[in-house]
């Protein structure tokens, strides 16, 4: 059975070394996030690319939380398991007005002005989804790395 990206949720092995970042809702908050997903990567030993990839990945999520939500804090979770790196954003609230399954669908429909930062996940995540966690969303990637060490 194949899952669609808003039930997925992680079975992969147990992360080594978690990390877990608060911020508050607003427009430093990707900026922050960036910040403190290179230095965990590089500190991980992971290769440049890796590292750029979740730094985007990161962005386009967190990006997402401070405008479509209300949230006053907002939640960065990264794990690091044997052949990936797995990132997630949750907000406190509200969630968005259209259902879930309909907002992940229109993920990857297009490069337009506005609305690309799913789009840009889904391309570079080997797998990623989001579900409600509390009055808020969590959103998630992982993306694949050869546990490869600079």
């Amino acid at each position: 059975m194949t899952r669609e990206p808003w039930d997925q949720h992680s079975e992969a092995a147990e992360p080594q070394d978690p990390r877990q970042y608060a911020f508050d809702g607003d427009d430093q908050a990707p900026a922050q996030a960036r910040h403190h997903v290179r230095e965990a990567l590089w500190s991980w030993r992971m290769p440049e690319d890796t590292v750029d990839t979740a730094v985007l990945v990161v962005s386009e999520i967190m990006t997402n939380a401070v405008r479509h939500t209300t949230s006053s804090r907002i939640q960065l979770e990264l794990l690091r398991r044997e052949g990936e790196v797995e990132m997630s954003v949750q907000d406190c609230g509200p969630r968005p007005i259209r259902p879930l399954r309909l907002i992940c669908a229109e993920a990857g429909d297009g490069w337009g002005e506005s609305g690309r930062g799913l789009g840009i996940v889904q391309r570079l995540a080997s797998r990623w989804g989001a579900a409600e966690a509390g009055l808020g969303l969590r959103v998630w990637a992982a993306i694949d790395t050869k546990d490869d060490v600079r």
